[in-house]
């Protein structure tokens, strides 16, 4: 999800990522009017990906407002960040910062701080009178590809939300993530038992759930996946991709309760079409269902302070307003809930997966193409290992795309799972993925 700023005098269009802290800019040569630059280098590390650059600063303005002077990395080197626009404007908090932390290495802790503050506290401690929030609400788009304008205010609420302020306030329990306290997760109506958290503070039988908009597909512990996908009647794991295929008509119901109010996840929401040669180049195509559930497979090691990760595919179901707090009152998170009652968005998941269907090749029956990679290989080129996964693009820092269980739950660490609209193609899905890309990509977040 991305919205158009102006930095500098440029305009730009930034992925909008509640996951991470910097404001990461990539001018490819374009003149810009700084107010400072300086000789000092910063990187940020991705999902997938990273990025070098030296930290500059410029006026920034978003909307009605201005942000002077804001420090931001001017990329001069970056490695898979080939679907992030202009690059990534971080909504989260300033304890990750990788600017901060430069600037203070060179600088001092006092000059660092002072300097580097990311993008939303540095407006908020430039203008007082603002609420130090934002809201945001994500558009869905149909499964074909279409843009959908969504909602990002700061300092207030929209209109039509005003009632997100009675919401439960859902205190974040980490200094560098919006992450808040999971009650449970319900398939069909029984809650799923996750393993302990490991976050300080999180009573037993709760998680930490990060809410990022910068992952499309949200990641959580394996056994939750295969919990989820494993209910729904003829869904087949595919053990050489580690994902679910799905009949592309059938769902279930799954919700996810914060503050004690249960939030439903949209059936449209939990399986994603899509379409190309089955067995290579030159045969017929066919249309798949997968799932957007997925495996987290980061290394825990590597990212903290949450157990699983809640993205789009959640927060396209909620009107989310992220309060930094003051000095009395620690950051925290509102929702309400934007999906229809259950019959409501059953029937209009049927009618936009029939019109979606309707459009593509014929589907076929999970049962026939899962687990079918060492077959095919021969004939469809590099396995898995060896192909690049489409959408692999990371969008946001190393504070974003992350997980910090160190469960039995996360299984092995590895790279599968990619930040914004990870992709697992192999063999079998030899031209498939490229609608998986185009699907998630060309959602766009109009401010």
């Amino acid at each position: 999800y991305t919205t158009e700023v102006t930095l500098g005098g440029l305009n730009l269009t930034l992925n909008l990522d509640t996951g991470s802290s910097d404001l990461v800019v990539i001018l490819q040569g374009r003149d810009i009017n700084l107010t400072n630059s300086t000789n000092v280098q910063t990187g940020e590390a991705f999902g997938v990906g990273q990025a070098i650059g030296n930290v500059a600063f410029a006026d920034l303005q978003l909307g009605d407002f201005t942000i002077q002077s804001q420090a931001f990395v001017d990329v001069t080197q970056a490695q898979d960040l080939g679907s992030t626009g202009d690059g990534i404007i971080g909504m989260s908090f300033n304890a990750p910062s990788s600017v901060i932390n430069a600037l203070s290495k060179a600088f001092g802790a006092d000059v660092g701080a002072q300097l580097g503050n990311t993008p939303m506290p540095a407006l908020f401690s430039q203008r007082p009178d603002l609420q130090n929030s934002f809201d945001v609400l994500l558009g869905r788009a149909d499964e074909l590809g279409d843009a959908a304008q969504g909602t990002f205010l700061i300092g207030e609420h929209d209109d039509d939300f005003q009632n997100v302020t009675g919401a439960p306030q859902l205190t974040s329990v980490s200094t560098d993530h919006w992450s808040v306290v999971l009650d449970a997760m319900n398939i069909n109506g029984k809650p799923f038992q996750f393993n302990a958290s490991r976050i300080q503070g999180v009573p037993d039988g709760k998680v930490a759930a990060v809410l990022d908009t910068g992952f499309s597909f949200p990641p959580l512990p394996p056994p939750a996946v295969d919990a989820i996908y494993s209910t729904i009647e003829g869904a087949v794991f595919d053990k050489n991709q580690s994902l679910w295929v799905v009949p592309c008509n059938s769902s279930l119901s799954l919700s996810f309760v914060f503050g004690g109010q249960e939030y439903f996840v949209h059936p449209l929401d939990l399986t994603f079409p899509v379409s190309g040669p089955l067995a290579g180049p030159g045969s017929s195509n066919v249309t798949v269902c997968v799932n957007t559930f997925q495996y987290l497979t980061l290394d825990p090691t590597e990212f903290v302070g949450f157990d699983l990760i809640l993205g789009d595919a959640f927060l396209r179901n909620v009107y989310a307003s992220f309060n930094y707090g003051d000095q009395n009152t620690a950051p925290f998170v509102q929702l309400v809930t934007t999906t229809p009652d259950a019959d409501t968005a059953m029937q209009q998941f049927q009618q936009q997966r029939a019109a979606t269907l309707a459009k593509l090749p014929p589907t076929v029956d999970p049962a026939d193409v899962a687990n079918k990679e060492g077959e095919q290989a021969n004939s469809t080129g590099p396995s898995a290992s060896q192909t690049p996964a489409s959408g692999s693009a990371s969008q946001s820092s190393t504070s974003a795309g992350a997980s910090s269980t160190s469960t039995a739950q996360n299984g092995q660490a590895t790279d599968t799972n990619k930040k914004n609209g990870a992709g697992r193609a192999g063999a079998m899905w030899t031209g498939v993925c490229g609608a998986y890309a185009l699907y998630m990509f060309s959602i766009m977040f109009v401010l």
